[in-house]
């Protein structure tokens, strides 16, 4: 049973925004476009192993995707996916990495082989060590019954090979598309109940509490500024800016494409370009590009924003 859904992350939202809104031309768009793309392929991976994890060999399973807690000691950890059974505990960790991999069992590290040469991509066994060690902490300060704790590295590319291969290796690493088949060994390895349901519901209950989602602001990230991003209302098939609005459309003065209320997507993008979580008509219009206060207003009337003040001192809140 999945208790908490896989979302896509506010950081990946971000660069998304950023990506419709940051002029190609601008000296820090190739580093916004190199962690699009790290994070859009990250969550790609994600979802590919989320879809073979469903064929679960534990009916009890509790899912949390995404969880992103503290440790004992405040320190956050994340983990791609943690499942939860009377019997054990799963934390899986996603890696959508194409080429030649080589897990270096001495110091930790991931390699991949490519035309270049050798490149270094962190150390996700080490990661996993620590996450199940501060995932016991957790426990343990819950008082409840130690349970084992397996951890699995899921390579989610198609296009990805594993080179010098252990039997330790092995049994740390599989390819997602044989995920349910490990799982299912790993279920078969216990006979014996750990948790209780209620104590199972106990630490779901307490991990959903203290899961707390990656702050990130963009704007410091990369250090930008209001008056880098493109404005107005954008095309969603050419990608210019601004449209037009007509009597009852918005077109593209570009490619002629048009769309009835494009504004929603607008508005969404004022809060992940770190722009704030609060806006007024005023702000709305000028970041939009629209001249009628009236067509402003029925956009914010629509979507039902929460709100505070009224007319020119009305302050909308965003999520």
């Amino acid at each position: 049973m999945i208790i908490k859904n896989r979302e896509k992350p506010f950081r990946l939202l971000a660069h998304e925004a950023a990506m419709r809104r940051v002029p190609k031309t601008h000296s820090k768009f190739p580093q916004i476009e190199k962690e699009f793309y790290r994070l859009h392929y990250g969550y790609k991976g994600e979802e590919a192993m989320d879809y073979f994890s469903s064929f679960l060999p534990h009916e009890n399973y509790k899912i949390l995707h995404g969880l992103r807690v503290p440790d004992t000691k405040g320190r956050f950890f994340q983990m791609d996916s943690l499942l939860i059974a009377p019997s054990h505990c799963l934390i899986l960790d996603s890696k959508y990495i194409s080429g030649k991999l080589e897990f270096d069992e001495d110091t930790g590290s991931l390699i991949r082989h490519n035309e270049a040469g050798e490149e270094r991509v962190g150390d996700p066994l080490a990661q996993l060590s620590r996450h199940k060690i501060q995932l016991s902490a957790i426990i343990n300060e819950l008082k409840l019954p130690m349970i084992p704790i397996h951890t699995q590295i899921v390579i989610t590319h198609k296009s990805a090979t594993l080179i010098k291969k252990s039997s330790t290796l092995l049994n740390k690493i599989v390819f997602h598309t044989n995920l349910p088949t490990r799982m299912k060994e790993i279920d078969n390895i216990h006979k014996s109940t750990s948790f209780s349901n209620k104590e199972i519901n106990k630490l779901v209950k307490a991990l959903l509490k203290s899961h707390y989602a990656d702050s990130f602001n963009i704007m410091d990230f990369y250090e930008l500024d209001a008056c880098d991003y493109i404005k107005g209302v954008i095309c969603a098939k050419c990608s210019h800016a601004p449209m037009k609005k007509t009597y009852q459309k918005w077109v593209c003065l570009k490619c002629g494409h048009n769309e009835i209320d494009p504004l929603p997507q607008t508005i969404k993008d004022y809060p992940l370009l770190g722009l704030g979580n609060t806006i007024t008509n005023k702000e709305f219009r000028e970041f939009a590009c629209i001249h009628s206060i009236s067509i402003a207003s029925k956009e914010f009337l629509t979507l039902n924003l929460p709100h505070q003040g009224s007319k020119k001192g009305r302050i909308y809140y965003l999520e």
